[in-house]
């Protein structure tokens, strides 16, 4: 029985290699503070007493920020960036330090595709082929082979059937169930 060795399989079964590694890390840095705006006088028109036709002022219903509050938000803002910024740089270092040992940990294993679509390293096939496989000295490696050309005995070993051509010209297979 032969399988397609895959580093992009389909579907993942019992893919359980990277357990001892234990959960993706959490961010924990949160939203990024938001730059305060300076609020400004809001002025409303209210008629004066009195006055026919009326006649009208503009008055201050809200004041704005003075220059010590505004100084204020200020601070406070960049003390909460700067509390960002270290949070996300941990966040960005937790993530590279799991992403390198994912990798160290997936390079030692071999992810078999036993359903599904992959592509495979094997060039001049065409669509409808068969993918054989075949004593390559010590190793094994896939051929293509028109259905027309295989007997009995390579059909059962065939691991897949070319369903499409990639741009760089590699078979793209539909793994054939057991």
């Amino acid at each position: 029985m032969f399988s397609i060795k895959s580093t992009a399989p389909s579907f993942v079964g019992g893919d359980s290699w990277a357990n001892d590694i234990g959960s993706r890390p959490t961010p924990k840095a949160g939203q990024a503070p938001i730059q305060p705006l300076r609020h400004v006088d809001v002025v409303t028109l209210q008629p004066l007493p009195g006055n026919n036709p009326p006649e009208y002022m503009d008055v201050v219903t809200k004041s704005a920020d003075s220059d010590e509050e505004w100084a204020q938000k200020q601070e406070l803002y960049a003390a909460a960036l700067a509390t960002y910024n270290i949070a996300a740089q941990q966040d960005a270092d937790a993530m590279a330090s799991f992403d390198a040992a994912l990798e160290i940990a997936r390079q030692k294993v071999d992810r078999i595709a036993i359903a599904g679509r992959v592509p495979v390293n094997v060039l001049g096939a065409q669509p409808g082929d068969y993918i054989v496989p075949v004593q390559d000295g010590a190793g094994i490696k896939g051929v293509a082979m028109h259905e027309d050309d295989l007997t009995m005995k390579q059909y059962l070993h065939a691991v897949g059937r070319v369903i499409a051509i990639e741009p760089d010209g590699r078979a793209y297979v539909m793994v054939k169930s057991v």
